[in-house]
This record gives C-alpha cells, sequence and structure tokens, in this order.
C-alpha cells in the first residue's frame, strides 16, 4: 500500500454520512449507495502521487488533497456520486477501526485542530487572497467578543459560523479540505475566517493584514469640497477625516446656538453632511444625519413630533459615533459595527431545521401591514420570517395570511408550521436573524415529539430577576439592537389574574415566577390583538401545572419591563404550541364588558419588574440642565457660566456615585463637553433600562 492510499483512508476514516452529504449533497450520497450495492470499488493504480479507483466503468483520480478535489471522467463537475461511491468504497475496504488504531491514546479531534492551527498564515494569504484574507481578519474584528465559531464533532472537526450560517468540516489535508455545507460566493474567504476564529478562540494572536492598497471608487458627485482624489485608500481615509472633522464641528456649532435657534442654513449643511457620508461608504452615519436634518425641519416647521431634547439625544449619539469611527480608524479598523450597512444581504444557509412558535399580525406606524412567524432553532437560537404589504394596497389581510399556502415551497400555510419541527433546504438568512420567504427554500413538515418541546431542551427562564440582569448585561448607547434576542421562553409558577387598563386600551396579564415577582404581559387593544386577549382572558388564574411554557417578547415601558406574549407551550400536547393570536377561542361571549368588571373587581395590578439600577436623584438633574443648555445654547458672551455649571453637574454626580463623569477630559470645551456628558448620562439610564436606541 503507497503512503498516499494510506493518507487517504485515514482521512476518509474520519468521514461520516453527514459529512460525505456535505461533499455534495443527500441526493448524490443517497445515489453513491445504491451503485456500491451492484458495483464494486477497485484500486487500479496506486503511487505517491496518485490513486484512481475504479467504480464500474468510471475512473476517479484521488491525490494528496483528498476526496473534496477528486477527479471523475463523467461530465459531471464537482464532486459526483461516482467520486462519493469511490470515497466510501475506499473507506469501506480500509475498515472503520483503521484511523483510531494508529493513536488510540489521543484525542482524534486534536490532531485535527493542531493540523489547522500550523497552516502558516502567509498559506492563509494565498488561499484566499490579499483581499479575502483582509476581509476574513476584519469580519472577526467585527463579532467582538460575540461567539463568532461554534468547534464540535466526534470524528472530524466541525467548524460552525454563525454569520453567515454556515458549517465547515474538517477531516484532515489542506485549507481546500474544509467542506462546507453550502456553495457561497468566494468560499476561500470564509475558510480563512473559520481558522482564524478557532486561532483566536484558543487565545492566539492573529496576523493582521496588508494595508488595502485600493478602495471601491463611488459614483456620487459631491462637489469639490467632498471628492474623492485618486482612488487609493489613503484619499478615502483623508476624505473620511474631512468629513468627521466637519461633523465634529457642526455638533459642536449646534449646541453652542441652541437647538431652539437651529436656522435653515444648519438644516442644509445636516443634509449635505449626510451624502458626504454616504460617499465615503458610512452608511450608518449618513443615516443619522438625515434623522437630524428631518428633527431641524420638524423644528422650523413647529411640528408637534418636535422635540429639542429627542434631538439632543440624536445629535450625542451622532458624536459618539464619530468618535468611535475616529478611534477606529486609529487602530486600522473599519468595523462593520459602526460603519453599518447600506441595505440589509440574505445569505444562504445550509440546511436547517426548526421549531414552529405561531404568529402574530400587526400594523406599522408607517402604514404598513404583516404577519411575522416566529421559530426557534436550538443552535442558532430566535428566527422570524415577515410577510408584509402597505396597508393601502387592497387584498392584503395578515389574519388571512395565516392560512393561505407559503410563504415557502412545501409548506401548506404558516398555521401548518405552528408547533411542528420544520426542516428548510435553500433557506436564506440576514444578521438579524431573519428568513427570506422567498419560495425557492424547500420546508417540509417533520414530525416533533414532546422532548423536542420540554423545557430541558428550551431551557425557559423561571426568575425574571435573572431575565433582567441579564438583558442589561449588553447596554451601550451605541450597540445596534438585536430584535432576535427580545424574544424568550418563561416557564412562570403562577399566572393571572388579567386586568383592563382603560386608559391605555391596554390588557395586563401577571406572570409570577417561583420567587413572587411578577412579569407583566400586556397587548393594546387593537383588531389584531383581540382575538389573543380573549384567549388570555379565557385563561384561569393560579398556579401553573405542568411544564407551561410562554412565548414573548421583551419590551421597554419606562422603568419598567413587560412582555407581548405571542403563544403558549404545553410539551405533554398533541397540538404542544397554542398560538393565542390564531387558535379557538375557548369561550364566548361580550369581552369588553368582562375587562372592566375584572378592573373593578381586582383592583390594582402588582408592582411590576424593574431593572436593578434605578434613576438617582443627581442623574436627573444633570439631565434637566443638559437639555436646558442646549435648547438656549451656550452664548459666547458669557464663557465663564457654562465651565461653571459644567464643573458643579461634575461634583454632583460624582458625589452622588457617578464615577464615570469624573473620567471626562478637563480639555473638552463648549458644545462638545456638553454632548461628552450627555452621552453618559444617556449610558447611564441605557443601564437602568429606561431609553431605546434611537439610531434604529
Amino acid at each position: 500500500m503507497s503512503g498516499l492510499l494510506a493518507q487517504l483512508q485515514e482521512q476518509l476514516a474520519r468521514f461520516d454520512d453527514e459529512g460525505f452529504a456535505a461533499l455534495a449533497n443527500r441526493g448524490l450520497l443517497r445515489r453513491a449507495q445504491k451503485d456500491l450495492e451492484r458495483l464494486a470499488v477497485e484500486i487500479a493504480q496506486q503511487s505517491d502521487t496518485e490513486v484512481v479507483v475504479t467504480v464500474g466503468e468510471q475512473r476517479i483520480r484521488f491525490d494528496a488533497r483528498g476526496p473534496a478535489q477528486a477527479s471523475c471522467d463523467c461530465p459531471a463537475t464537482g464532486v459526483c456520486q461516482h467520486i462519493l461511491a469511490a470515497a466510501i468504497g475506499l473507506k469501506q475496504r480500509a475498515g472503520e477501526a483503521s484511523a483510531p488504531a494508529a493513536a488510540p491514546a489521543e484525542d482524534p479531534l486534536e490532531l485535527l485542530r493542531a493540523s489547522l492551527l500550523a497552516i502558516p498564515t502567509a498559506e492563509l494569504v494565498m488561499h484566499a487572497g490579499k483581499a479575502g484574507y483582509r476581509w476574513a481578519w476584519q469580519y472577526l474584528h467585527d463579532l467582538g467578543d460575540r461567539g463568532a465559531l461554534q468547534v464540535t464533532g466526534d470524528k472530524h472537526l466541525v467548524l460552525a459560523l454563525q454569520r453567515p450560517r454556515l458549517t465547515l468540516r474538517y477531516m484532515g489535508g489542506g485549507m481546500a479540505n474544509l467542506i462546507a455545507d453550502v456553495e457561497l460566493p468566494q468560499l476561500e474567504k470564509y475558510r480563512v475566517a473559520a481558522v482564524l476564529a478557532l486561532r483566536r478562540a484558543l487565545g492566539q494572536d492573529l496576523a493582521p493584514p496588508e494595508p488595502a492598497a485600493a478602495p471601491r471608487t463611488q459614483a456620487l458627485d459631491l462637489g469639490a469640497d467632498h471628492q474623492l482624489v485618486g482612488s487609493s485608500a489613503a484619499a478615502l481615509e483623508n476624505s473620511r477625516q474631512r468629513m468627521r472633522a466637519s461633523a465634529r464641528r457642526l455638533f459642536g456649532e449646534s449646541i453652542e446656538l441652541g437647538l431652539a435657534h437651529l436656522s435653515s442654513g444648519m438644516h442644509e449643511r445636516y443634509t449635505t453632511l449626510a451624502v458626504w457620508a454616504q460617499g465615503t461608504d458610512y452608511p450608518r452615519l449618513a443615516l443619522q444625519l438625515r434623522r437630524i436634518a428631518d428633527h431641524i425641519e420638524l423644528l422650523l416647521d413647529r411640528a408637534g413630533g418636535a422635540d429639542e431634547h429627542r434631538l439632543l439625544d440624536e445629535i450625542t449619539l451622532a458624536n459618539a459615533l464619530v468618535d468611535a469611527l475616529e478611534a477606529a480608524a486609529a487602530k486600522g479598523l473599519a468595523p462593520t459595527e459602526l460603519l453599518g450597512r447600506a441595505r440589509t444581504r440574505y445569505d444562504k444557509t445550509g440546511a436547517m431545521e426548526v421549531l414552529g412558535l405561531g404568529a402574530r399580525p400587526w400594523r406599522s406606524a408607517s402604514g404598513y401591514v404583516g404577519l411575522t412567524m416566529l421559530f426557534w432553532s436550538p443552535r442558532d437560537g430566535f428566527m422570524s420570517s415577515t410577510d408584509a404589504r402597505p396597508e393601502a394596497l387592497r387584498g392584503f389581510d395578515p389574519i388571512a395570511r395565516y392560512k393561505a399556502p407559503g410563504p415557502w415551497s412545501g409548506l401548506g400555510s404558516p398555521q401548518r408550521a405552528t408547533g411542528q419541527r420544520l426542516s428548510l433546504i435553500g433557506a436564506h438568512l440576514n444578521e438579524a436573524m431573519r428568513l427570506s420567504a422567498r419560495d425557492t427554500t424547500v420546508a417540509t413538515v417533520l414530525h416533533a415529539d414532546a422532548a423536542a418541546w420540554s423545557a430541558s431542551r428550551l431551557q425557559p427562564w423561571t426568575r425574571w430577576a435573572d431575565l433582567i440582569a441579564s438583558r442589561e448585561a449588553q447596554c451601550s448607547p451605541l450597540s445596534r439592537p438585536a430584535p432576535m434576542q427580545d424574544w424568550v421562553f418563561l416557564q412562570p409558577s403562577r399566572i393571572g389574574p388579567y386586568r383592563f387598563d382603560d386608559s391605555r386600551q391596554t390588557l395586563v396579564w401577571p406572570l409570577w415566577d417561583a420567587d413572587g415577582a411578577a412579569l407583566m404581559a400586556e397587548l393594546r387593544f387593537d383588531r389584531f390583538t383581540e382575538h389573543a386577549m380573549e384567549r388570555i382572558e379565557a385563561l384561569p388564574a393560579g398556579a401553573v401545572t405542568g411544564d407551561l411554557m410562554v412565548v414573548a417578547q421583551l419590551q421597554q415601558l419606562g422603568d419598567a419591563v413587560v412582555v407581548e406574549p405571542l403563544s403558549l407551550i404545553r410539551p405533554q400536547e398533541t397540538a404542544p404550541v397554542d398560538a393565542l393570536f390564531f387558535d379557538a377561542n375557548l369561550t364566548s361571549g361580550s369581552l369588553i364588558p368582562r375587562w372592566r368588571q375584572a378592573w373593578s373587581v381586582r383592583g390594582a395590578a402588582p408592582a411590576p419588574v424593574v431593572a436593578a439600577v434605578t434613576e438617582t436623584t443627581a442623574l436627573a438633574a444633570v439631565r434637566r440642565a443638559l437639555q436646558q443648555l442646549a435648547e438656549r445654547g451656550l452664548p459666547a458672551d458669557s464663557p465663564g457660566n457654562w465651565p461653571a455649571q459644567r464643573q458643579r453637574l461634575l461634583d454632583q454626580a460624582e458625589v452622588a456615585g457617578l464615577t464615570a463623569f469624573a473620567a471626562l477630559k478637563p480639555v473638552d470645551r463648549g458644545g462638545h463637553a456638553l454632548l461628552r456628558m450627555n452621552y453618559l448620562r444617556l449610558t447611564y439610564e441605557t443601564l437602568s433600562g429606561r431609553v431605546a436606541d434611537p439610531l434604529e
């Protein structure tokens, strides 16, 4: 036996059915297995550089790169059924125990990890190219400390990237033997990203990439002051530096002039700056600058929605974003989290299985109506898929859409997905964990037993204090919201009784945990929530028996965290998921009078769960003072006024324990000092769970 054949059989011993299916697809794997029932696999030729195998009349050639790079003389391109049959046949000839017997005392995955870690950086650059390596390096920095990679496996390494959803299997060999479960453009850069992520997870340093020689060019006409001179990276960064400096100057002037005194000229300057930011590939900053310009226009028109205090917060966040971009540029970074994206992108994923958790109809303030389906994946968490239309478009009813065909081929309706396990082939997923509703996705309804819906599998929250603490763990005014992270499984020990808040036209339904804390589930009355309110009204109040769980979305309401319920899960039932917005009502009769009766009889509801960190008197004083100063401005003819007030506010905050204010740079002057103080104030209020992110 040649050394190449022994090496090839050792690698094939690490393959299982999932690995062979990743080489091509499950259909070709089934054909290859049928071929092996009637055709023999013979070794026609072997040497130290090549092994030739025959399967029937076909000749398959293997080299040191393994089965992923094998070739067959049939007309098919890529990995065909004959290559799969030859690989399976070679594995069977070697015997299942041949590879583990070579090193019985060692972890088989440790050898594979060591093999990947030993690949030199130069080979990674050669595999993906300089641009691909630069992309992979930046990709990991964009993800930060979040779980970029999941490493599992039994016989072989399974490296699962989360964004996009991609699984790579490694059985040994070079970079080309990292086999992906889905074909993506420029797959080489994702392989390099997986290797770099593995190195970072094991504490190794990552070699930085070479600077880019030339970025993509821009087609916008930005004018003489804002145009890009040449096409080099230095020219782009020079334009970005000038844009950031202009933005900071405009922010400071706006505060010093006073938000109540802004003119149409200021509106035009913000509009122009937004175009400049878009031209220098800062889409997130451009969006925020357009928001500020629109808000100034509302102020000039004396519109009812105009608010100088909210405008102060928007300018504060834009100023902080510019500072963050400046700090990232100084380190040679361009994180997507700060730059933003001009538009969302849906990436194709491999086969996935999800659990259908129900759906809800809705209407947005901008005049859209739609139906959103919610799913759960043990690997990826919550996902959603939405079908929406403008409300002015007649013929689309979100409630009727629940029973209409689609959205995917093979799925009779969204109703058919509720409480079922779905296999999705060809699904497309974006960064916000939203599934595309394109009909090229194939859905298959599979059986889901009670274990799939058990509390041990779904891991629901049982103590609301722990839930609130986890929510506060990710707090920054500049953080991008992640809507799917607001969905939770709750397992209350007691529910109800409900009440109806007439002033807000809202149903309030207490959920009690084992510690006796109440988390309020709320539904505001409209034609889309009416049915769900009837369902909640019919539920008996008292202690919960069994493993009843509530699927709900966390929302902020002033100082309190509330939830909006979607469905109930009873694992032992034939239909484990009870979709509150659609499933049949258990009672009949007039609903609104009983709500009002419940309000009068049951009285006030218990206090809702609030965040652990609350607003202090000093923080309230800082907010009021900063808002008043920003509204009237910082006149140049009274230079001692603002610095004295600033120092007094800093002293008050320090005495009250708001120690972060003491770290402010004393060199900050005028409007920039006020904006930095206001950003710290926003940070404290975000920690206390009071402020949503105005950037969205």
